[in-house]
């Protein structure tokens, strides 16, 4: 009986043991997964604020393109001034939108094609007019189905700071969700932004799940939601909060987070799987419940499952240690290429302390301890920025991040560089702030280039006699000042353009101004091209000018614009006019005839045409000046010049070489004996007795004449055998012409 009692108090501390290892199994079980669970919902939090970052400094860039846009519209005294579209082109061209618009303070606006809207009952116009950057809720657009869009709203300030209107961006959710998905790194669950009413502003999904995507609160409506209340999640999103839930989707348990993404009640939410727990706590059970029936055995299995599952860990700490080591090594390497100064800023102590050890000229020339005001002081920013500099460190004490464009001067240049300032955050606690330098100087040169672009154009268009735009692919006109029209371009260029120009001019315009020169020269690098001539306009003929620009951002658009540059012109030509010519004579001067004759001499080579180069002096002209005096002397050489005006073509180059000599090309000759005829001609016409108070001289010519190309090509070689020739004739016979090879 004592050994049965004995017995059974064995069995009742063998039970009571058994229990307690399998309640222990069960509290161990429990706080495992309990373990897992919180790492998991940890690093779903800390990936949601990395997509969150993404998003916003999507957003910023979006916001900061629109006000560039805002910024350049500001210049003008109205938004309805129509060199505005020209700026709506080039932003449509360059940001991150579908197209950009322009409102008035009235909700009257309209895009770059002219097409006209109404936005005056919208709340994001009201938010805007109030000087403050408006996001609209996703709206369905009218006219394409199944389309849905988000409108930004910027402020334009007219110069007493007063919001005279403002610049609409709109985008297609679609093109954005491309974006905002093109920026995330490899993630393992979904990613929504969500606005105040529930719509999906951007969605993407990697994994499978029943979700519609019709409206958020529709859409978590029909899931079975386990630890949280759809009223509560949005109460959280109302007062932009923070906060998770869990709910299962198909039969699967998924765990998501939220966090306000800070553009009015946006949300981000990030879904995952609880996949990988369940895994691994299912392999991790099915070894120890085998064992559970025998006390030893489950002991000891339970010490090997549990230096097992540690060893486990250890390998993946090891595994993901040696991943952070990797993706330090290429952050740095990425850094290294990128040569961007990175530093950390102390808000306590107002410390500044560099990250990396890439020159770069604010932190350059400092000893000791490194603070804003240090730099300041240190002379590198100019003085028009230092404002900015100090408002950055002010608002990042109470802001998640700032940035602000500054102008830093070195001992050869000033540069334009860009600061940001991010803070890192724990328990709503700044324990880290970032910052980065980034040179952007040929981003504000760009910038500055286009708008001196605009200016430029905007002042030749309104001066000019007729302003056009045309389509380069299409090859046809878009407007003629201002009116819409759609005339083929070369058509418009024969029947309006080339009737009203000279005759001498046509060829040029013909050629210079055809859609195949100018794309061409566009083609070449060329961002405009000038052409000048004569156009006949009411019995009068006007210098005017036309000048052709090519849009680098958006080449198949061309402008022309003819502007009246008569009386600038013929300045000009009387400028030139009398630099090229003689003084005396009218006739082109010993180095203009020089430089004109080569410039022929070298087309007729290329075109194989036949030139006759003349060179003669007066006979007897020494005499005339002795007998009758220096003025009657001169005038008897402006008698020979108009001799020779009349004589020769305007397309043939003459020239007083000095004295009593002077030279003359004759070009494009359809035979070198028509030259005689015309020498013969010069000869007789010059032959003249001058006869003065009973005292005569006999002027006359000697002439010496070498043929192109028989007698050469050179100015130099037919010059010298012209004057060989010339001599000659005044040697053996006056007044009489000589060809060199008959010598």
């Amino acid at each position: 009986m004592h050994i049965i009692k004995k017995h059974k108090g064995v069995a009742v501390l063998f039970l009571i043991s058994i229990l307690g290892i399998i309640l222990s199994f069960f509290a161990y079980r429990s706080e495992i997964k309990n373990l897992e669970m919180r790492n998991f919902k940890k690093s779903l939090q800390e990936q949601t604020k990395l997509k969150l970052q993404t998003t916003k400094d999507y957003i910023s860039d979006m916001v900061y393109s629109l006000n560039t846009t805002a910024n350049l519209i500001q210049e003008y005294d109205s938004i309805y001034d129509p060199h505005i579209l020209e700026i709506l082109d080039i932003s449509n061209e360059v940001n991150m939108f579908s197209f950009t618009a322009v409102v008035d303070k009235n909700g009257k606006g309209y895009t770059q094609n002219g097409t006209s809207f109404d936005i005056s009952q919208e709340e994001y116009f009201h938010t805007a007019m109030n000087g403050i950057v408006a996001f609209s809720d996703v709206q369905s657009s009218d006219k394409l189905p199944d389309t849905y869009l988000q409108i930004f709203a910027c402020p334009i300030f007219s110069y007493n700071s007063q919001v005279q209107g403002m610049v609409l961006g709109v985008i297609d959710l679609d093109e954005f969700n491309e974006a905002i998905a093109f920026r995330y790194s490899k993630i393992n669950g979904n990613i929504y932004i969500i606005d105040s009413k529930g719509n999906y502003i951007s969605r993407f999904q990697v994994q499978d799940g029943s979700t519609r995507y019709v409206n958020f609160w529709e859409d978590l409506g029909s899931l079975q939601i386990i630890d949280q209340d759809i009223s509560n999640i949005k109460d959280d999103f109302k007062e932009r909060k923070s906060g998770e839930f869990s709910f299962y989707d198909n039969g699967h348990r998924r765990y998501g987070c939220y966090m306000p993404i800070g553009t009015r009640n946006w949300q981000l939410v990030y879904t995952a799987p609880d996949t990988a727990v369940d895994e691994a706590l299912t392999n991790f059970f099915r070894i120890d419940t085998k064992h559970t029936a025998f006390v030893s055995i489950c002991h000891l299995t339970w010490l090997l499952c549990v230096i097992w599952y540690f060893r486990k860990g250890t390998k993946e700490i090891k595994k993901a240690h040696q991943e952070v080591s990797e993706n330090i090594k290429i952050l740095h390497m990425a850094l290294e290429h990128s040569k961007q100064p990175i530093f950390e800023y102390d808000h306590k102590n107002r410390h500044l302390t560099l990250k990396t050890d890439f020159p770069n000229p604010l932190f350059d020339n400092q000893s000791g301890t490194i603070t804003p005001e240090s730099i300041i002081k240190n002379n590198v920013i100019v003085p028009a920025s230092i404002p900015d500099f100090i408002h950055l460190f002010r608002i990042i004490q109470t802001q998640p991040d700032a940035k602000t464009d500054i102008q830093i001067r070195t001992d050869t240049e000033t540069l334009w560089y860009r600061i940001s300032l991010n803070n890192i955050y724990k328990q709503e606690e700044i324990i880290h702030t970032v910052g980065f330098l980034e040179d952007i100087t040929e981003l504000k040169i760009m910038e500055q280039n286009t708008i001196d672009k605009l200016e430029l154009q905007n002042t030749l268009i309104a001066k000019a006699l007729v302003y056009i735009k045309a389509d380069i692919k299409t090859n046809r006109l878009l407007e003629i000042n201002g009116q819409e029209t759609h005339l083929p371009f070369d058509e418009f260029l024969k029947n309006k353009v080339l009737p009203n120009v000279h005759t001498e001019y046509k060829p040029i315009v013909s050629q210079e101004l055809s859609m195949q020169t100018l794309m061409t020269k566009f083609r070449e690098g060329t961002d405009s091209v000038e052409t000048q001539f004569i156009v006949t306009c009411k019995n009068q003929e006007k210098w005017v000018s036309c000048m052709a620009y090519c849009n680098a951002s958006n080449p198949s658009k061309l402008i022309l614009v003819i502007s009246d540059i008569d009386k600038k012109k013929r300045q000009e030509l009387a400028l030139q006019y009398q630099a090229e010519r003689d003084g005396l004579t009218g006739l082109y001067n010993a180095r203009t005839a020089r430089t004109k004759i080569e410039e022929a001499l070298d087309i007729g080579y290329h075109s194989k045409e036949k030139q006759v180069f003349i060179l003669f002096d007066l006979d007897n002209y020494k005499l005339i000046n002795d007998t009758f005096g220096h003025t009657f002397g001169d005038q008897v050489l402006m008698d020979v010049s108009e001799i020779v005006k009349k004589r020769f073509r305007s397309s043939d180059i003459i020239g007083r070489m000095g004295g009593d000599e002077f030279i003359i090309l004759l070009r494009n000759m359809r035979s070198y004996q028509y030259a005689d005829k015309l020498i013969c001609d010069l000869c007789e016409m010059i032959n003249k007795t001058y006869s003065i108070n009973g005292k005569e001289v006999t002027l006359s010519a000697s002439i010496g004449v070498t043929r192109v190309p028989i007698d050469g090509y050179t100015f130099k070689e037919l010059y010298e055998k012209s004057d060989i020739a010339l001599y000659y004739v005044k040697k053996h016979r006056k007044n009489n012409y000589k060809y060199f090879e008959e010598l």
